[in-house]
């Protein structure tokens, strides 16, 4: 379903506060509180709104990595098999099929990069469909940003 400047303009704020009340988004943009809220129902039920969550300092948690891979042979069903896998593996916190000298990115957090040898080693090289993987270690973040401007 196409975005109206209305529903963009609901998109922008609850970006930056999903927890400002329906009566305030109506205030900023001019719509009454209950437009407001059927208009994000709406976006919800639609999927144009995933999920609402918290964000958590990932310096917090430990290391994070970025981890590139390529496959042996690229295959639909190869490439199904490992984002099943990667969906289930908690310390995968994102997973981009990406064009390139590489099939898959990922970024994986872990407590310590001792933890993340032995994952390594558990976890991708055991798949034997995995040609060869490449990680970066994050010494700092210095942007990190979950919205999009519409």
């Amino acid at each position: 379903m196409p975005l109206d400047t209305f529903d963009k303009a609901i998109l922008n704020i609850v970006q930056y506060d999903n927890l400002i009340s329906h009566a305030k988004i109506g205030e900023k943009i001019g719509l009454s509180t209950s437009s407001v809220r059927r208009r994000l129902q709406s976006m919800k039920e639609s999927g144009t709104i995933k999920q609402n969550v918290a964000l958590v300092e990932p310096a917090e948690s430990g290391v994070i990595l970025l981890v590139s891979l390529s496959f042996l042979n690229e295959t639909v069903e190869i490439y199904r098999q490992f984002e099943k896998h990667a969906a289930q593996t908690p310390e995968i916190t994102q997973c981009y099929h990406v064009a390139g000298t590489y099939d898959y990115v990922l970024v994986v957090h872990g407590p310590s990069l001792q933890w993340y040898e032995n994952w390594s080693q558990n976890i991708l090289m055991k798949n034997e469909n995995i040609k060869r993987y490449d990680t970066t270690v994050v010494w700092s973040c210095k942007k990190f940003k979950t919205q999009i401007e519409l």
